[in-house]
C-alpha cells in the first residue's frame, strides 16, 4: 500500500545489525533470513526484494550480511554494498541453493535459521529443502524488536522527515480553492514537489468524499462550505512522515464544526495519556470514549493510530484490543476521525515519540489546526 524508501543512513543500518546480533545470541540463532522489503532495507541497505524471482538477505550471528539476487538485477541492490556481500544467480540456476551457498560462504551450514515472518509460505519449504542441516524458526519477533523502538539517530531522521512533510500542507493552504478538483489539486502538489525531488501523493477528500478514509482523489470539484481532509506521507532517508489535516473551505456546517471540536479533544486526550507503560488499546479507548460521549461514536471507524518508521504502517498498532505497553522510542500516529456518510469527514493526525516520562509531538511550524473556521475549544 505504501512505498519503501530507497536507502537509510549507514550508521543506522549498522545499529540495526548489531542489535539483531545481540538478540540472535539470546535466541541461539546462527543466522536470520530477511525477505520483506522493509526488513531488507533495515538490515541490508537495499529495499529490493522478491518478485517471481528470489531476492533475499541474511545476517549471521557474527554480523556477516549477505544478499542474494538475480544476476541481471545486481545493480538494483547497490545500496547493500556498504555492508553486504552480494551473491547472484542466473535464471537457469536454483536461487534457493544460491542462498544456501551464500550462508555456507559466511560459515553457516548448521544450527537454527531465523526466518522473516513475512516470507511467502510456499517459499519457506524451498528454503528448508535447500538448507537441510538448518532448522527454520520464525524470527519475526526479533526483527520487530529491533525496529519498534527507535534509536536517537532514527529519531533525528524522523524529525527531519516531518520538517519536509509539513511543506506539503503549507502548499495545500496556498492552492485550496473552490472550483478545483481533488485530482487537479493532487497533480499540482505532486508536480510542485517533484521539482524538489520529493515524492508526494496525498489523499485529498472533499465534502462527502471525506467520509471514506483512504478514498483516492477523484473528479469531485471543491465548493464553498466543504471540509477537505488531506493525508500526506513522505519518505526522507528511508523513514516516513505521516500527517493529516482537515481544512475548511469557507464556512463548514455546524455539525462539521462540532465534529472537528470533538476530534481535536479526542486527540488531545490520547496524547496526554501517551507515556511508557500505557497500553496501546488504552489510548484508543480514551479517544473513542470522547467521540462516543459526544454522539459520534458510530462514525469513528478505524483504530486510533499505528507505528511509523521505515514503513508508514508498522507496529505498534493502537486498537482497543492491543494490550502491548508503550516504551520509550516507540513512534506512532495519533489520528482520531469522524466520518459521516454523505456529509463530511474529519481527521487530525500527528506523529508522536514516546519519551521516558510522556511523549513528544513531532512538530515544526505547521499548526495542528489549519483553518480558523473550526471551533477548537
Amino acid at each position: 500500500m505504501f512505498p519503501i524508501g530507497e536507502s537509510i543512513p549507514e550508521p543506522i543500518l549498522r545499529e540495526h545489525i548489531a542489535h539483531l546480533q545481540e538478540l540472535m545470541r539470546q535466541e541461539g540463532l546462527t543466522a536470520v533470513l530477511l525477505f520483506h522489503p522493509s526488513n531488507m532495507l533495515a538490515f541490508t541497505g537495499t529495499p529490493h526484494a522478491s518478485s517471481d524471482r528470489l531476492t533475499c538477505g541474511a545476517v549471521t550471528l557474527g554480523g556477516d550480511v549477505r544478499v542474494v539476487c538475480p544476476a541481471f538485477e545486481h545493480p538494483a541492490v547497490a545500496g547493500a554494498n556498504q555492508v553486504a556481500t552480494v551473491h547472484t544467480w542466473q535464471d537457469h540456476e536454483d536461487p534457493f541453493q544460491c542462498f544456501a551457498a551464500a550462508l555456507a560462504d559466511a560459515g553457516v551450514s548448521a544450527g537454527v535459521l531465523g526466518v522473516d515472518g513475512r516470507v511467502w509460505y510456499e517459499w519457506w519449504h524451498l528454503f528448508a529443502n535447500a538448507c537441510p542441516k538448518l532448522r527454520l524458526k520464525s524470527a519475526e519477533r526479533l526483527l520487530r524488536e529491533v525496529r519498534i523502538c527507535k534509536t536517537p539517530a532514527e529519531l533525528e531522521v524522523l524529525r527531519a522527515a516531518h520538517g519536509k512533510g509539513e511543506r506539503v500542507f503549507f502548499e495545500m493552504q496556498e492552492r485550496l480553492r473552490a472550483g478545483v478538483s481533488e485530482l487537479d489539486l493532487h497533480r499540482e502538489l505532486a508536480d510542485h514537489f517533484q521539482r524538489d525531488g520529493l515524492a508526494v501523493s496525498p489523499y485529498i477528500q472533499s465534502g462527502p468524499n471525506g467520509s471514506r478514509p483512504h478514498n483516492p482523489p477523484g473528479s469531485r470539484t471543491l465548493r464553498q462550505g466543504d471540509t477537505v481532509v488531506m493525508d500526506s506521507v513522505i519518505i526522507h532517508d528511508g523513514y516516513n512522515n505521516d500527517l493529516t489535516r482537515t481544512f475548511a473551505l469557507g464556512e463548514p456546517s455546524a455539525r462539521a464544526k462540532e465534529a472537528y471540536k470533538v476530534v481535536r479533544q479526542a486527540q488531545r486526550a490520547a496524547i496526554e495519556a501517551a507515556r511508557p507503560g500505557a497500553q496501546c488499546g488504552q489510548l484508543d479507548r480514551i479517544a473513542r470514549h470522547v467521540i462516543t460521549e459526544a454522539g459520534f461514536g458510530e462514525f469513528f471507524t478505524h483504530r486510533l493510530g499505528h507505528g511509523i518508521g521505515i514503513e508508514c504502517h508498522e507496529p505498534p498498532y493502537l486498537h482497543s484490543a492491543n494490550n502491548e505497553r508503550l516504551r520509550p522510542g516507540m513512534c506512532m500516529t495519533i489520528e482520531p476521525g469522524i466520518y459521516v456518510p454523505g456529509e463530511f469527514g474529519i481527521r487530525i493526525e500527528d506523529d508522536i515519540i514516546i519519551t521516558n516520562d510522556g511523549c513528544e509531538i513531532i512538530h515544526g511550524d505547521l499548526p495542528t489546526d489549519v483553518s480558523g473556521a473550526f471551533d477548537r475549544t
